[in-house]
């Protein structure tokens, strides 16, 4: 789903991106990244967090979004960096053959997936076994998801338990979680994944 102008606003700035930033370095804090060297950015919106990870960690990072304007921005302020590439594409149909990335990340863009299950199978299609799934972003109650789900058809709306049942279905299982502190009527997730060995 695109976003609204206001949205894109509060997306492509720089204090948003830097959040994005500081969790994935909490995260990262406790993996060995020696053999993570593609990476896939669903949703990278202007594309600040892609550069960053390039530039810090000597990444090669595919940074993806649905939204054409995204990636023209993206395309223009990172023209420089070798080592990013962007390109509009849909996170429920990925134009990536399967285990290409050691990485994926979702840094609070599941929401705006209304098919997400469909978005979760495809992450797991695309990454290669042991590869890191990282994935932030909004979960409700369950009460909530019941009253929601038949009313609300562009976006995601899950619970916890949903999105690691999901995940588990397409082998992904959670090495790490951060435990979310309860607002009304969501909370943020911060979820590590492994992509199991078949």
């Amino acid at each position: 789903m695109k976003m609204s102008r206001m949205e894109k606003l509060f997306v492509n700035s720089l204090r948003h991106a830097k959040g994005n930033i500081k969790l994935l370095d909490r995260l990262f804090a406790g993996l060995d990244l020696s053999t993570t060297k593609r990476v896939l950015e669903i949703g990278c919106g202007a594309g600040i967090v892609a550069d960053h990870l390039s530039r810090t960690h000597g990444m090669n990072i595919v940074g993806t979004d649905v939204d054409p304007e995204q990636i023209e921005a993206a395309n223009k302020y990172f023209l420089d960096n070798d080592q990013v590439q962007f390109r509009v594409a849909d996170a429920i149909q990925l134009p990536f053959e399967n285990g290409k990335f050691d990485m994926v990340l979702s840094l609070k863009v599941l929401h705006h997936i209304s098919d997400w299950e469909k978005a979760l199978e495809e992450v797991s299609r695309v990454l290669k076994p042991n590869g890191y799934f990282i994935l932030a972003d909004l979960v409700f109650p369950k009460l909530l998801t019941r009253l929601l789900n038949p009313v609300v058809k562009k976006y995601g709306v899950y619970t916890v338990d949903e999105i690691i049942s999901t995940g588990s279905k397409n082998g992904l299982a959670v090495l790490h979680r951060e435990k979310p502190g309860w607002t009304v009527p969501f909370t943020h997730l911060n979820i590590l994944f492994q992509k199991v060995v078949e």
